[in-house]
C-alpha cells in the first residue's frame, strides 16, 4: 500500500469550498485510476449516534455530498452506510440518517442509504483479537469501500481516526459486546487491525474530515483540513504526527509490529505541508496501549454476563481429553486437576474470543453454549432479517 497522504486546506463546510478541496485531493492521489465506471462503492461514514452534524461527532453532510458527487463523476454508484450504537434496526437507522443530514444527502444526490440489516461473519485467520468477525452484510453488495471518518480524541480510547471508523461496520450493540471483552486500548487497536486486514481487498481509500475536530473534553477545535490516503495507517500516522502524539502510544505502533506500515517512514505528504495545520496545544489524553478502556468494570461485567453467548465446561462432565485446550487459538483453556485428581478443562474468559472451536471440536460434547436472555433479545431483530435471507 502507498504511504502518500494528501492534506488539503478547508476552513469551512461551504459546499463550493468542499467541492474544490475534494477535487484537489482526488487529483493529487490520482483516485480516478482507482475508482472505475459502474463500480458500486460503499461510503463508510461516521454516524455513531443520532445527533446534529454541527456537533462534529458525525460525518458532515457537505463532506459526504462532496465525496458522493466525486464518485458519481467517475461513473460509480455509492451506498452510504454505518451502524450506530444501540439496536441495529430500520427505525433507528432512519432516525440517525435524518438527524445527521444523510437523508438530505441521499435525496439531493445520486446515492443510496443502506437499509440492509443482514450480517455475516468473516474469518480472520491472522487476527490477534478475533479469528472471525461479524460485520454488516452491505459489504458483500459492493465492489470497494471508501472509509470517511472524523478526527476525535475519546475519553476511553484516546485518538480516533480512520482506523477507528472501521469499527462502525460491527453491527449495532455487538460493538458493546466486543468492547466488553477487550481490556485495553492496545486490545481495541488490534481488533481494528483485524477488521482492516480482513477487508484489505475492498478498502481502497480513506478520508478524514479535520475541518472541525474533537479534542479532549469533547470540545470542538478547527484543524481546517481534509486528509486522504490509500493507506489507512499512513493517514492516521499523519494526523497523529500533526497532533503531537507519540506513535508508540497509538495504533501505528501495533500496525508497525504486524508489518502493515514502516514506523520510521509512515507517510509522505503531498499538497499542503503538515506544519500548516499543526496545533501545539491540541488537548489530548495521556494514554498508552495498556490503558484500560473500561471506566466502570462492574457495570461492564453485568452487561457482559447478560448479553454474551459463551462456551461453558462443567468440571464434573469434562473427560479431560484436552482436545479443546489444544485447539483454542488464544490459549484460553487450561487443563487442571480437581480435588480427586481428575483432569478437566477450565476457560479463562479474559482470553476467550468466543470462536466456539471448543464447542465444535469436543469429542464428548460436554462443552455447552450458554445463551442468556439478553443475547436473544439483542439479536431478535437481526435474526428476523437473516431468516428472510
Amino acid at each position: 500500500m502507498k504511504n502518500l497522504v494528501s492534506l488539503t486546506y478547508l476552513d469551512s463546510y461551504d459546499n463550493l469550498k468542499v467541492k474544490t478541496a475534494i477535487e484537489k485531493a482526488f487529483f493529487n492521489l490520482k483516485i480516478d485510476t482507482i475508482i472505475k465506471p459502474n463500480m458500486k462503492v460503499l461510503l463508510k461514514v461516521c454516524l455513531p449516534q443520532s445527533i446534529q452534524p454541527d456537533s462534529a461527532e458525525t460525518s458532515h453532510p457537505s463532506i459526504v455530498r462532496g465525496v458522493v458527487d466525486m464518485i458519481n463523476s467517475l461513473g460509480a454508484k455509492c451506498i452510504i452506510a454505518d451502524s450506530p450504537y444501540k439496536t441495529y434496526s430500520l427505525s433507528h437507522l432512519d432516525e440517525v440518517y435524518f438527524d445527521t443530514g444523510m437523508l438530505e444527502v441521499a435525496n439531493s444526490s445520486n446515492c443510496e442509504l443502506n437499509h440492509n440489516l443482514k450480517i455475516f461473519t468473516i474469518n480472520t485467520p491472522n487476527g490477534l483479537k478475533a479469528k472471525s468477525i461479524t460485520l454488516l452484510d452491505v459489504i458483500n453488495e459492493v465492489d470497494v469501500i471508501i472509509n470517511l471518518g472524523k478526527i476525535k480524541i475519546d475519553e476511553n480510547l484516546g485518538y480516533l481516526g480512520a482506523s477507528a471508523n472501521m469499527f462502525g461496520l460491527v453491527p449495532g450493540e455487538m460493538k458493546s459486546l466486543v468492547l466488553n471483552r477487550l481490556n485495553t486500548i492496545g486490545d481495541y487497536n488490534n481488533y481494528l487491525i483485524d477488521i482492516i486486514d480482513a477487508l484489505k481487498s475492498k478498502l481502497i481509500f480513506n478520508i478524514l474530515d479535520g475541518v472541525v475536530a474533537i479534542e479532549a473534553g469533547e470540545t470542538q477545535r478547527m484543524l481546517s483540513c481534509i486528509a486522504m490516503s490509500e493507506n489507512i495507517f499512513s493517514l492516521d500516522a499523519s494526523i497523529i504526527n500533526l497532533l503531537g502524539l507519540n506513535y508508540n502510544n497509538t495504533i501505528i505502533k501495533q500496525a508497525s509490529d504486524r508489518g502493515f506500515i514502516d514506523i520510521n517512514f509512515p507517510f509522505e505528504i503531498i499538497g499542503e505541508k503538515i506544519d500548516s495545520f499543526r496545533i501545539d496545544d491540541f488537548a489530548l489524553y495521556d494514554y498508552d496501549l495498556n490503558t484500560s478502556i473500561h471506566n466502570n468494570i462492574s457495570k461492564q461485567k453485568i452487561y457482559f454476563n447478560s448479553h454474551q453467548q459463551r462456551p461453558v465446561i462443567k468440571p464434573k462432565t469434562c473427560k479431560g481429553c484436552s482436545v479443546c485446550s489444544k485447539i483454542c487459538p488464544t490459549n484460553a483453556i487450561m487443563m487442571k486437576y480437581d480435588k480427586n485428581g481428575e483432569l478437566y478443562a477450565d476457560i479463562d474468559y479474559k482470553k476467550c474470543i468466543f470462536c466456539n472451536k471448543c464447542f465444535l471440536s469436543c469429542p464428548y460434547m460436554v462443552v455447552k453454549l450458554k445463551t442468556p436472555i439478553g443475547f436473544k433479545k439483542l439479536h431478535k431483530e437481526i435474526n428476523k432479517y437473516n431468516d428472510e435471507k
